[in-house]
């Protein structure tokens, strides 16, 4: 999303929620309007796999979910590293709900290069081309924590990286895997999921400023741009205190929301290292 407009992007990220987070009788999970997700599904589709132009080394990747679902993506690693034995840091990044793993490449590929550490990205359930599976938010925050329960195997710890929605799915991760060495950094994601009556009723489990709790906050990191209004929400700054009170990691930096230009990159990548390379609390 990071490359619309300044006055468009608030309101296609406002969509972007929305297509996860549209009413439904369930209390603990939110429905998917078919039109919406669809027409975010194809955005993300837009994106042609291109190699990255940094030297990384990129390879092919495929997770099965439990219900037989297969998931695509690929991962990057230091040159050095292609033929060794996988390293016992991971970086796992989870893009924006209209985004897709192959728009990452140049971001996993510098950041792999920068922290000198593996870097996965799937797509989510439901984007790949030709899939017909209709994700919701519950189905997507399950297959991200088969994952990271599969990254962690042998004692592996990680780093969660989660743009704008990917976020919100980036801090439910800490509280629901068994690595207790995980990590997760979450950029540009609401601390709140706005609420509009009779289009928009997530449940509030949902919300980054209610799943940072105490136990999670020691391992977390928050990022906001100085452009993005989601950093101006009241939220965010009730957020960003609350973290920063409770031992976690905050950075207010200019930009815009999500931004993974080049000019956007050399900003963020090495708050990502330095957040990689922080030794677990």
């Amino acid at each position: 999303m990071q490359v619309l407009s300044a006055k468009l992007r608030p309101q296609l990220v406002a969509l972007s929620l929305l297509t996860l987070c549209v009413p439904s009788r369930a209390s603990d999970d939110c429905s998917v309007a078919d039109t919406l997700i669809n027409l975010w599904i194809s955005s993300a589709r837009g994106y042609s796999s291109v190699l990255p132009t940094t030297a990384a080394t990129r390879k092919e990747r495929e997770f099965r979910t439990r219900d037989q679902v297969v998931l695509n993506g690929y991962s990057y690693s230091p040159a050095s590293q292609e033929n060794e034995t996988p390293a016992q840091q991971f970086i796992f990044l989870l893009q924006g709900s209209a985004s897709s793993a192959a728009q990452l490449a140049e971001t996993a590929s510098s950041l792999a290069l920068a922290a000198k550490r593996e870097v996965f990205v799937y797509e989510y359930r439901g984007y790949g081309p030709g899939s017909t599976v209709r994700p919701t938010a519950a189905s997507i925050q399950k297959d991200i924590d088969d994952i990271i329960e599969h990254l962690s195997e042998d004692g592996r710890s990680g780093v969660v990286i989660g743009l704008s929605l990917g976020g919100v799915f980036a801090i439910h991760s800490l509280k629901h895997s068994r690595n207790g060495q995980l990590r997760a950094l979450i950029d540009s994601a609401p601390a709140k999921v706005p609420a509009i009556p009779f289009t928009l009723n997530c449940p509030q489990w949902m919300d980054p400023i209610n799943a940072a709790t105490a136990d999670v906050i020691p391992r977390l990191g928050v990022l906001y741009s100085t452009e993005d209004g989601w950093s101006k929400d009241q939220a965010a700054s009730e957020l960003m205190d609350r973290v920063k009170a409770g031992g976690g990691r905050v950075w207010l930096i200019k930009g815009r929301h999500v931004d993974l230009s080049r000019f956007g990159l050399a900003f963020r990548i090495p708050i990502y290292v330095s957040f990689v390379q922080q030794s677990t609390p």
